[in-house]
C-alpha cells in the first residue's frame, strides 16, 4: 500500500512540475495569437496577436466608439519568455512606460498575468473557449472588473 501511494503521489508531483514547465514558455500561449473582435452597440474591439520570435509576440488591442465615430483607446501589447518566466507587457497611451504582469497560471487553454502593484487592472486572464472565441478577465481588488467576449480566427495551426 505504501508503494502504491508513493508512486501516486510521485506521479501527481511529476504533473505538477510538467505543468509549471510549460507556463515558463510561450509555446504553451500559441493558442491566442490571432484576429480577435468584440462589438456591443457603442464599442468595437479589436485585439491581434502575432509571433514575432519563439520568445516574443506582439499584439495590439484597440477600442473604438460607435458613438464618438473614434478610437477611443490603444494600446501595444508583448508577451516575452526571458529568464523562465512568462510576461505580458501592456503600453497604454496615458502610462509613459509598459506595465508588465508575470504569468502565474496557465492550462492548455487559459493563461493568468498579475502584477499585484498595478492600480488597475492586478490580473488579466485569457480563456480560449474554442478556436474562434476567447474570454478576457480584466480585474482588481477583490476580483471585480469586467469579461471580454472575442470572435476571431485562432492562427495558432499555422504557427
Amino acid at each position: 500500500m505504501l508503494k502504491v501511494m508513493s508512486l501516486v503521489l510521485f506521479c501527481f508531483s511529476f504533473q505538477s512540475s510538467a505543468l509549471e514547465k510549460a507556463c515558463n514558455t510561450l509555446h504553451s500561449l500559441n493558442w491566442l495569437i490571432g484576429n480577435w473582435h468584440s462589438e456591443n452597440s457603442k464599442l468595437k474591439l479589436n485585439e491581434s496577436w502575432t509571433r514575432i520570435s519563439e520568445k516574443t509576440f506582439e499584439g495590439y488591442g484597440q477600442t473604438y466608439s460607435i458613438v464618438k465615430n473614434k478610437v477611443v483607446s490603444a494600446e501595444t501589447l508583448r508577451l516575452v519568455e526571458m529568464s523562465g518566466e512568462v510576461f505580458y507587457l501592456a503600453k497604454v497611451t496615458n502610462n509613459t512606460l509598459p506595465t508588465a504582469f508575470k504569468l502565474t497560471s496557465c492550462s492548455e487553454n487559459s493563461a493568468i498575468f498579475e502584477n499585484s502593484h498595478h492600480d488597475f487592472p492586478k490580473k488579466i486572464r485569457y480563456q480560449l473557449n474554442n478556436d474562434k472565441h476567447i474570454t478576457v478577465y480584466v480585474s482588481g481588488e477583490d476580483d471585480k472588473g469586467f469579461s471580454i467576449e472575442f470572435t476571431g480566427k485562432n492562427g495558432s495551426a499555422s504557427n
